[in-house]
């Protein structure tokens, strides 16, 4: 693990996941890691609800990774600061207002979705294991268990200043993903790529993520109709 990313969600992780993909040849680790991978999703969800998280093997997820970025891995930022001391820290930042606008359009074009709450329904699914990670690195932890943006707000805020509080200044790089290339490839001592930086899922974009999940349910919805109408086929034949 070269870099750790310790802002929240909402904050260019995405734009920042792919640049850091660019600048050092390795994939970064980011939430979307989870949401379709029920063996990702069930790491974290035994890590999060048995606390295991001291003394923890970070490399049974993170190997073979460059960086990881956004929820959940921004809430363990200093257990993985341990567990690779050599890694650079990166807090993503941007005014509170625009993130919680940003964050809002999230929950409800996702998270809020009829789609998203009925998947995130069927047991054992890595929609299921999502929610309840959800639920509880971030709405309880994360947000203190607020649900207005006044509040959530102030948590961004403290959240961020308690990063810049605890990891060095010489270890430590506040950025924001409007910056581009040069600060970061700065700090991590690279050459700028000769390419545009790449600024990925803003907000206006939201609903191609929206649609991606209409789609599973609808794919999920024709497998399971398919499956049904083979069982009652083959069930016929078999009792004729």
């Amino acid at each position: 693990m070269d870099v750790i990313c310790s802002g929240w969600g909402r904050t260019g992780t995405r734009s920042l996941k792919r640049a850091l993909e660019i600048l050092l040849k390795k994939p970064s680790y980011h939430m979307q890691n989870i949401l379709l991978n029920r063996k990702d999703a069930k790491l974290w969800h035994d890590l999060i609800f048995n606390n295991v998280s001291d003394n923890y093997d970070w490399d049974r997820i993170y190997k073979g990774y460059g960086a990881c970025l956004d929820f959940p891995s921004c809430n363990y930022y200093k257990e993985l600061m341990s567990f690779y001391p050599n890694a650079k820290i990166i807090l993503t930042i941007r005014d509170d207002q625009s993130w919680i606008k940003s964050w809002n359009v999230l929950e409800n074009k996702i998270l809020k979705s009829f789609t998203f709450k009925f998947l995130s329904k069927i047991p054992n699914t890595s929609f299921k294991l999502q929610k309840d990670i959800h639920n509880k690195m971030i709405i309880n932890e994360a947000f203190k268990g607020h649900l207005d943006d006044k509040n959530r707000m102030i948590e961004f805020n403290k959240w961020n200043h308690s990063v810049k509080e605890y990891v060095q200044d010489e270890n430590i790089l506040v950025y924001q993903v409007k910056e581009g290339w040069e600060p970061l490839c700065n700090f991590l001592g690279l050459p700028i790529p000769d390419e545009p930086f790449p600024y990925l899922n803003k907000t206006k974009n939201m609903g191609h993520m929206s649609r991606f999940i209409n789609f599973m349910f609808i794919f999920i919805i024709i497998v399971s109709i398919a499956m049904i109408i083979a069982s009652v086929f083959f069930g016929v034949q078999y009792f004729r």
